[in-house]
């Protein structure tokens, strides 16, 4: 019994392996699409939208959705472009393994990394300096401000720096925290855990945070209506610091004001901010509902040309013992006229007419009829009968329905 159920535990591990990372892997490729078309809009007709290249990196949501499109199976062009992955998944089913530890590896180390900040910051101690609506720690060393923490978020401050710097990169932090930009990095780094393989997820993570920090500028400085000039200077003082200092920020400290980037980065930065121009409030959140709207759309769109959680086999098969191999696939229901929870239906003349040499098989024949399938090929289910050959009549032949569906089939299904 128990030899039972761990063989059917690793057949439903194996199924769910293999299923996952041939999903996810089409998901992947497609990602590597879209980070191409962001990447090229950023740079060329959003290059000057600060509010626009941020909403850009919300394509990559849909990515997720696209694991089961049709046209991976039923497009020339789609079996063209993606049917090599599913082949390596199904031909090599070690590299599935591969796929879902690699996940679960990256997964196991970004959580350990914030814990092991986390538990760091509750040994520093309170700055008392500036209020704000998070808790503020110092640092007894230089480093870039930062925040972190989605559900209790905390603010971090060198402890060389003066009151009016503190003052204006406590409320840049804030600002993070309020427009949830905290909950962005962590939604891109449950991004790039499923969709690990793709490099240009860790690439363009950089680029991300760069576009948010841009966005966070903005909004600080039109909330506070800080002077453009004296929040660059902040900037560059502390930037110069840190650079002199030898030390890095690093992307552990998620949302960071002056972090560990290019000169180049830095200077367009600056840029932007001394061309800050009020936006209103309005034409921002139209801007941002907009966008939502069209992810949603793309992804109902994208739900609406893939395959169903679960799908019905509507193709029953005849296998012939004696000979090992399958003799009929009956896609229109012309030999296995219909079937129940108890019986098989069969049409023995058109039985004999699909296969004539039904009669001098030597040994039964077995009918498979019912089942599901998540994605064409991966799937089970189902139910299944043996007929003696001598039985078969012109009439419609009844045979016992044995069905395979048990709950292990039954958490598939509903995966």
């Amino acid at each position: 019994m128990f030899t039972a159920f761990f063989y059917d535990l690793y057949q439903f591990l194996r199924f769910v392996c293999v299923y996952y990372a041939t999903i996810l892997g089409f998901c992947m490729v497609i990602s590597i699409w879209a980070l191409g078309i962001i990447m090229l809009l950023r740079g060329t007709l959003f290059s000057k939208y600060v509010y626009g290249k941020a909403a850009l990196w919300m394509l990559v949501v849909p990515c997720l959705f696209c694991g089961k499109l049709h046209l991976y199976f039923e497009n020339r062009v789609g079996v063209r472009l993606f049917y090599w992955w599913y082949y390596i998944c199904s031909k090599f089913q070690a590299l599935c393994l591969i796929y879902i530890a690699g996940g679960i590896i990256l997964a196991v180390y970004l959580i350990r990394r914030r814990k092991k900040l986390h538990g760091y910051l509750n040994t520093l101690d309170d700055y008392g300096k500036v209020r704000g609506s998070s808790p503020i720690k110092m640092f007894p060393a230089e480093i870039s401000s930062f925040c972190t923490g989605c559900f209790y978020p905390v603010i971090v401050v060198p402890e060389n720096i003066t009151d009016d710097q503190a003052e204006v990169i406590v409320r840049h932090e804030e600002t993070h925290i309020k427009t949830g930009h905290l909950w962005i990095e962590a939604g891109w780094e449950i991004i790039r855990v499923l969709l690990w393989p793709n490099i240009l997820l860790h690439i363009c993570e950089r680029f991300l945070k760069r576009d948010l920090e841009e966005v966070c500028d903005a909004v600080t400085i039109q909330r506070l209506g800080i002077d453009q000039a004296d929040y660059g200077q902040i900037l560059l003082d502390n930037a110069r610091k840190l650079s002199l200092s030898g030390k890095r920020s690093g992307t552990v400290s998620s949302m960071s004001f002056a972090w560990d980037d290019s000169y180049r980065a830095l200077r367009k930065r600056l840029f932007r901010i001394t061309e800050h121009k009020p936006v209103r409030k309005g034409t921002i959140y139209i801007g941002l509902s907009a966008m939502l709207v069209m992810v949603f759309i793309m992804i109902a769109g994208i739900k609406q040309v893939s395959y169903a959680r679960t799908n019905p086999m509507e193709i029953s098969s005849v296998f012939s013992v004696d000979k090992m191999e399958t003799v009929i696939l009956d896609t229109d229901s012309s030999v296995v006229t219909h079937f129940d929870d108890e019986h098989i239906y069969i049409d023995g003349r058109e039985l004999k007419k699909q296969y004539p040499s039904v009669n001098k098989e030597k040994k039964e024949l077995y009918f498979g009829v019912g089942g599901y399938y998540k994605i064409p090929g991966i799937g089970g289910g189902g139910g299944w009968g043996f007929l003696d050959p001598s039985l078969v009549t012109d009439g419609i032949i009844t045979i016992e329905n044995h069905n395979d569906t048990d709950i292990w089939n039954m958490i598939i299904q509903w995966l």
